[in-house]
């Protein structure tokens, strides 16, 4: 909280007469029956005068405190940005996923297109030109944009003119993209970046390995970059997370992305400035950006196994998967986090020892492998536990991250192909050695990053599977490391997986057999938005208690009060609901008179406790004399 901030706390005060403290709940309510039969007040309604002076005292408390937390919240929401949200499109796409995406709004009028999430530096977006020229169809289907309808387009400052390839070398894909800048919008706060980095693609197509010609269907958002902007002679375009960090939107440039699986109904999670810590399982891998700006890693072995029950029939449980038949690879490989692309891009060598046990058959034209559905080995490897293990470097603890089969059984349509068709998603990339691992692997990772204008880190974790609540645990990243989830891996696929029996041991239900995703803890700082969210738990769960405590007591109090009085009080004393009873033995009806200088009291008059011993010290003096 700034310096300047300054918050007044507002608590309900109620004044009463004071009492001595009662031992029980019928001594309480004695002395109230004393002290109405003085004052001329039925006992009942004043037990109900003090019961409605609590309710006021209560309610006058529940208020303060409820303002306390306004305030409270109010001031964290105006000094700590929260993340933004952006939003997963209610579509899936093809030809190879089915692949989730995201929505965003471009220009003005704003034109709605879906993009897929991740890369650095530009997006980009197709034109309504990128399918004149290809018959097949579906071509473009997550929306193409209309350079000539928007007002806010700026297509002369940058005078150069790039490669069409975001895929990082993994897919041979010619084409020209001309950068330009445009206004963005997001659904969530509605924030819009102005002067948004971006290439128009007006000409683009696929070339599988037999030389087969496909459109493009979504384009790419880029989160972000290790730079304050992107600069072209002196021209800066923006970069999204940079531009709402430096506008105050959000509490840093930085993201957390997890692309989840369309085929299991695990949404998609992208935040801007935060993440859902509930997508990253574990302790989550924090390493250095590097000069390349690519999300690279070391990749130490792949291995084939089964978390839990027994291994299907022909299927052998290994490791040692990533260098096998590849006497080149000693000790590792450097892969990069490739959310642009689809496919797990290996050496063929390990493609092919992937591979080596499953019912698959290789497919030239696409050079992927098709999943042979009809063998009996199939369904029994998709719907069991079975997995690769991906082991990756880390400097303080190597991370393991599980891909179970049943996210690597995916499917080819249209124009692919004229019937669905379920393949494997490895091949070498279309550049010999640019290894990386794109969305087929990242349905079971979580990646993001704070880019700390140059000097941050990016994260890898462990993602969850489709048994995974759908509420976010939203975290801001204000720091170089993050905090994964507590999560038990196993318990978010066991709706899912069928276990195949084992003969000689089972593990308990719900017992993980995790023991390769690290467990090292990381120190972390509690940052001021969390401790905001803290004090007002601690407060709204005070209110809480208090007004169950309040009720509870009334409740009681009722119960005992209805049609009782204390036990010094016969029935022949009970005063008339209707007349109060006499203060004094003089005002009965035909009693002697007062002495001199004593009257009785009128309905306007009043009389303290004090002034009523006075009155009956002076009546008995009279007396005597």
């Amino acid at each position: 909280m700034k310096d300047s901030t300054r918050c007044t706390f507002i608590f309900g005060t109620t004044r009463a007469g004071t009492l001595p403290a009662a031992s029980n709940e019928d001594e309480r309510k004695d002395r109230a029956v004393r002290r109405s039969h003085f004052n001329g007040v039925d006992p009942q309604s004043f037990l109900h005068l003090q019961s409605g002076l609590f309710t006021t005292m209560a309610r006058r408390l529940v208020i303060g405190v409820l303002a306390n937390v306004y305030l409270l919240s109010h001031v964290y929401s105006q000094d700590v940005p929260l993340p933004v949200r952006v939003s997963p499109s209610t579509k899936t796409y093809g030809p190879d996923g089915p692949w989730q995406a995201v929505t965003v709004k471009l220009g003005d009028p704003e034109q709605t297109i879906d993009l897929y999430p991740g890369g650095i530096f530009e997006s980009t977006v197709f034109t309504t030109e990128v399918c004149d020229n290809i018959k097949a169809r579906p071509c473009g289907s997550g929306g193409l944009y209309n350079d000539t309808a928007s007002a806010t387009l700026d297509d002369t400052s940058i005078r150069i003119e790039f490669d069409a390839d975001w895929t990082s070398g993994a897919m041979y894909q010619p084409g020209k993209a001309q950068p330009v800048m445009e206004q963005i919008a997001f659904d969530d706060r509605n924030q819009v970046v102005a002067d948004l980095s971006m290439n128009l693609v007006s000409n683009l197509e696929t070339i599988y390995p037999d030389g087969s010609k496909y459109p493009v269907q979504v384009g790419q958002l880029a989160l972000g970059a290790p730079a304050d902007n992107q600069t072209f002679d002196s021209v800066n375009a923006s970069l999204i997370p940079n531009y709402l960090q430096d506008k105050k939107f959000i509490p840093s440039s930085s993201y957390g992305l997890h692309i989840g699986s369309a085929a299991l109904n695990l949404p998609l999670s992208l935040w801007l400035g935060g993440y859902d810590s509930s997508r990253a399982i574990g302790s989550v891998s924090s390493q250095p950006i590097p000069a390349s700006s690519l999300f690279t890693i070391d990749l130490l072995d792949i291995g084939l196994g089964v978390d839990n029950g027994a291994s299907p029939p022909n299927f052998t449980e290994r490791q040692g998967v990533l260098a096998e038949g590849n006497s080149s690879i000693t000790s590792s490989v450097p892969v990069t986090m490739n959310p642009g692309a689809p496919y797990m891009y290996l050496p063929n060598s390990t493609c092919a020892a992937m591979v080596k046990d499953l019912p698959v058959t290789y497919n030239a034209k696409f050079g992927l492998y098709f999943w042979n559905t009809q063998d009996p080995d199939y369904a029994k490897i998709i719907t069991s536990p079975t997995l690769l293990s991906f082991t990756f470097r880390d400097s303080t603890e190597n991370l393991t991250v599980k891909v179970p089969f049943q996210l690597l059984n995916l499917t080819l349509d249209a124009p692919l192909v004229t019937e669905p068709t379920s393949y494997f998603p490895c091949q070498p990339p279309n550049n010999a050695t640019d290894y990386s691992l794109g969305r087929a692997f990242l349905q079971a990772a979580f990646i993001g990053v704070n880019w700390e204008k140059g000097n941050g880190n990016w994260f890898l974790a462990q993602a969850p599977g489709p048994n995974t609540a759908l509420t976010p645990v939203q975290k801001p990243i204000t720091s170089l490391t993050i905090d994964g989830s507590p999560a038990n891996w196993t318990e978010t696929w066991n709706t899912v997986w069928t276990p195949i029996p084992d003969s000689n041991s089972s593990p308990p239900p719900g017992a993980s057999t995790d023991k390769t995703t690290k467990t090292t803890s990381r120190k972390s700082t509690v940052s001021g938005g969390a401790i905001a969210g803290i004090v007002i738990a601690v407060v709204a769960a005070s209110v809480l208690f208090f007004t169950v405590g309040f009720f509870v007591r009334r409740k009681k109090q009722r119960r005992r009060g209805h049609g009782s009085q204390p036990a010094w009080w016969t029935p022949s004393e009970k005063p008339n609901p209707i007349e109060p009873p006499p203060l004094y033995q003089h005002e009965v009806e035909g009693s002697t008179p007062l002495p001199k200088g004593i009257h009785t009291l009128s309905e306007a008059d009043s009389i303290t406790p004090g002034q009523h011993e006075e009155g009956i010290r002076l009546h008995e003096l009279s007396s005597n004399a």
